[in-house]
């Protein structure tokens, strides 16, 4: 929408019926290289659902408060939001749209346990600017607020435990960081109320190397905190941070990446441990990373044997979801 203001908000329905990482089809084999291996057993298979929807060639959905969740007919004016539930049922699918809006370019979506779910991005009217908002639909799906954030884009979002949303993002005016408009000191990492009211923010874009570090992240919560796992997702020099409920942030250890490996996914379980997969397709191979609340350094994960393939879509409770290819879901629990 047309940069008006830094507080400046609107509010709009979304109707009811009815890139990032692209989700490839690439033999992966598991390996354990890069770190000793946490107790086999651990994780046990749950079950797997198949999903009616072909994702193929698009942004790789993610499991988020008790659901499979997408966006498609992105960079329109009306995406349409997905759903499916742990059988691969479709849900009620979300026509997205803002007034006056010309197209929509969302970036990250998440859902709450009660249904609702979240969307961030940028809007543009007619105008030609972009702004970034984030929106939260009601749990029945027939309307939405959303709330414009400028000069703040966000590029990642997470329903955190309390209900309250979490996003990843930047300050941008007039195509760049360094215009005057852009506070340094002001966070990247941003909590907010369901009606977009700014609770407080976390990390200052200060401490933060790279603008890349941001763009290409992971954010996700499970109880009482949240992680955010920085980019490049791609190499060595990511890191990893969690935000906890008493305000208290911590940067854990990085994990050492080859040149050729990248993330695919990251999930946060209940009993305060995290997990990351990567891959690195130069060599055909994928890793499950975990490191607890207490631990010093991430070790390698040995997942089910009828897991083939190792890309984590979330995580909740105590169990992970994978997806091993674009059209299965793989449920896994978590026994530590």
């Amino acid at each position: 929408m047309t940069r008006s203001g830094h507080d400046s908000s609107y509010r709009t329905i979304s109707g009811r019926l009815q890139q990032h990482w692209l989700i490839s089809l690439g033999v992966i084999s598991l390996t354990l290289v890069g770190g000793a291996s946490v107790q086999a057993g651990s994780l046990s298979l749950n079950h797997e659902a198949k999903i009616g929807y072909d994702f193929g060639g698009m942004r790789v959905p993610r499991w988020s408060g008790g659901a499979l969740v997408n966006f498609v007919s992105n960079q329109t004016a009306a995406p349409t939001l997905l759903s499916f539930d742990d059988q691969g049922r479709q849900l009620q699918a979300i026509v997205f749209t803002i007034p006056d809006a010309e197209m929509i370019d969302l970036d990250d979506i998440a859902r709450s346990p009660d249904g609702s779910l979240a969307v961030c991005g940028k809007a543009f009217d007619h105008s030609g600017p972009g702004a970034g908002f984030i929106a939260v639909t009601s749990p029945t799906g027939d309307q939405a607020t959303t709330v414009r954030l400028y000069p703040y884009y966000p590029t990642g979002i997470t329903f955190a435990s309390d209900g309250t949303i979490w996003t990843l993002g930047l300050e941008i005016v007039n195509g760049t960081e360094k215009n005057p408009g852009v506070n340094p000191e002001d966070g990247v990492i941003r909590n907010f109320d369901r009606t977009g009211k700014l609770l407080r923010w976390y990390v200052p874009r200060s401490s933060i190397s790279s603008p890349i570090l941001v763009h290409n992240g992971y954010i996700a919560s499970s109880n009482g905190r949240v992680g955010w796992y920085t980019g490049p997702v791609g190499g060595p020099g990511s890191e990893y941070y969690e935000i906890h409920s008493d305000g208290m942030v911590r940067k854990r250890p990085s994990i050492a990446l080859s040149k050729s490996e990248y993330v695919t996914g990251l999930a946060l379980t209940d009993d305060g441990t995290t997990y990351v997969t990567t891959s690195d397709n130069k060599n055909h191979l994928g890793r499950l990373l975990a490191i607890s609340s207490t631990a010093q350094e991430w070790t390698a994960e040995l997942p089910p044997d009828q897991l083939k393939r190792v890309d984590l879509s979330g995580g909740e409770g105590r169990r992970l979801v994978f997806h091993p290819n674009r059209f299965t879901l793989t449920f896994v629990d978590v026994s530590r």
